[in-house]
């Protein structure tokens, strides 16, 4: 996501409502006005400060009690606020208002947002779902060549629910495709395969171009399904393209995207952790450098035929991110051929199951990545999808599939 489409007045224009009621109202009254103006959710002022806000859920179970009305009826509702509910500032950036929405209890994930002025005054409340409309906007903005693809996808997925559509077709979207083969500057070609079980994924790949002569894939897996998961998804996009500076080694970026994840979801009462592998392939350095967050192993594929896992030793393979703040990751290398390719995925692919439950496995994948050493890239992937759907029975896969290859031209 652009910060320039970061702006206050975004926000603003999300308001579901602005209803607000005096920190001194009697229960009795502030119950009347729940079912007067039909909300779920009233902020609780103390003049022009916000002191917190009230739900009509709550209200109505402390008068509907045994004498509930008798004990709470004239008592204050500063007495009865909600704990912790979610409040933004207008002025917080896109990418800390969809990570704050993601990172709350299932109980409360679509409870009203309150929003509040730069200086602390009560502007009103936001819904969830307006939030999700705003992130696919913003994220369309940067897919018109990506129209067609989408249009397809949509037609699949028509009976789908209006909003979880629309960020499903936005994630695909933003999927990169990478350079046309005929460009003869650049030495190296990207391919991927990517298959959402669901409406919404947590699996998403992103490819870095470092140079004409370098590029780096990386492969991220978000823990769960859903409008959550999508939401993460986005904000992992934002940071990456932010820390296209560390993008050359492997390390240093997942460590910085494991900071940045960290920071953003430390207010969170449940655990989100996100699984990445990251490589990058230099032809002019003839290496191969690799990171790994709690992900799935890769491959390279030798030109010359044969198939070796990449380097994750203990040290490379480090723990999911969002996991342990500041944890360092470490880089391994290993060198590259010309023809070599790197091959990552997530366990959506291993993980496929006949019908007596055997799982596909990573060997068998090793086995498909080994055969017929002379083929392209492209037949590779399609041969690897085909043949753990053959294993599946012809069965759709029930976990998110992300295979994804990275090859060096001769």
């Amino acid at each position: 996501m652009n910060p320039a489409h970061h702006r206050p007045l975004e926000l603003r224009s999300l308001l579901g409502h602005s209803e607000w009621i005096g920190a001194d109202a009697p229960l009795e009254a502030v119950h009347r006005r729940f079912a007067e103006n039909g909300r779920d959710f009233m902020a609780v002022l103390d003049g022009e400060a916000i002191l917190g806000v009230c739900a009509r859920r709550q209200i109505a179970m402390q008068l509907g009690a045994r004498f509930g009305f008798a004990l709470f009826a004239q008592s204050p509702v500063r007495e009865h606020l909600m704990e912790k509910p979610l409040r933004l500032s207008e002025t917080a950036p896109l990418n800390q208002v969809l990570a704050s929405v993601a990172a709350r209890a299932n109980e409360v994930f679509y409870d009203d947002v309150l929003l509040e002025g730069a200086s602390g005054g009560f502007i009103g409340f936001i819904f969830v779902h307006a939030l999700v409309r705003l992130q696919t906007g913003l994220l369309l903005g940067s897919i018109e060549e990506l129209e067609q693809s989408r249009l397809e996808i949509a037609e699949k997925n028509r009976v789908l629910e209006e909003d979880v559509l629309m960020a499903r077709e936005v994630q695909l979207a933003m999927l990169p495709s990478g350079l046309p083969e005929q460009d003869p500057a650049v030495r190296w070609r990207f391919l991927s395969e990517y298959r959402p079980a669901g409406g919404v994924s947590g699996d998403f790949f992103q490819l870095i171009r470092i140079s004409d002569q370098s590029a780096g894939v990386l492969v991220c897996d978000v823990m769960g399904h859903g409008v959550r998961s999508a939401l993460v998804t986005a904000m992992l996009r934002a940071f990456a393209e932010d820390l296209r500076s560390t993008a050359a080694d492997p390390g240093a970026l997942l460590t910085r995207l494991n900071q940045c994840l960290m920071a953003v979801l430390r207010q969170a009462g449940n655990l989100l952790f996100v699984t990445a592998a990251y490589a990058v392939v230099d032809v002019a350095g003839a290496t191969l450098s690799y990171g790994q967050a709690g992900h799935p192993t890769g491959y390279v594929r030798h030109a010359s035929g044969g198939v070796e896992l990449l380097p994750a030793s203990d040290a490379v393979a480090g723990p999911a991110l969002g996991l342990i703040p500041d944890y360092p990751f470490e880089t391994g290398t290993r060198p590259l051929l010309p023809g070599d390719s790197v091959i990552l995925f997530t366990d959506g692919l291993t993980e496929a199951r006949d019908d007596a439950g055997q799982e596909w496995s990573q060997e068998r994948l090793a086995a498909e990545v080994a055969r017929d050493p002379e083929a392209p890239g492209r037949a590779v992937l399609s041969r690897i999808l085909e043949a753990a759907g053959r294993f599946a029975g012809g069965r759709p896969f029930e976990d998110d599939v992300c295979l994804v290859c990275l090859e060096t031209l001769r």
